[in-house]
């Protein structure tokens, strides 16, 4: 009954693991199109400078149109920075480490096992040595993987 309890709960720490990474990746996709709608406004509006420059008009425009760009800039730069930033989230460390020790929990059950029902049925107390030493060291490995 407790192996599948475990299992139960590795299951349910692996599924809030999930949850939360993808959570994560959703807020980082977020300041993502951020960043590219501040990015595409400065590109429209270096060429409205650029324009209002080469058109010879009054200086006033272009030049406040650079300051906006400017301004465009450093607000993409902000959202590609928090973009581009990975932080862990804690609940999905502490989902992974619980999912972690209750699967090693269940792989050690396991083995207990492995070593124990052999010799319960073997009517030989040799033979049951021997099975139980080759099925600890199966399960021993494959719980390793």
């Amino acid at each position: 009954m407790r192996l599948f309890r475990l299992l139960q709960l590795a299951a349910q720490a692996e599924t809030l693991r999930w949850k939360r990474t993808g959570r994560g990746y959703a807020i980082q996709a977020g300041f993502g199109v951020g960043a590219t709608l501040f990015g595409l406004m400065m590109l429209v509006m270096l060429h409205l400078a650029v324009f209002e420059w080469l058109a010879g008009t009054s200086v006033g425009p272009a030049f406040g149109a650079l300051i906006v760009a400017g301004a465009d800039l450093v607000i993409a730069g902000l959202f590609g920075f928090l973009a581009t930033r990975s932080g862990l989230d804690p609940v999905a460390v502490e989902a992974e480490r619980v999912r972690d020790s209750a699967l090693r929990q269940m792989g050690d059950q396991t083995a207990r096992a492995a070593i124990i029902l052999p010799m319960v049925r073997s009517a030989s107390a040799k033979k049951g040595m021997i099975g139980a030493a080759i099925t600890a060291a199966v399960v021993g490995l494959i719980a390793r993987r």
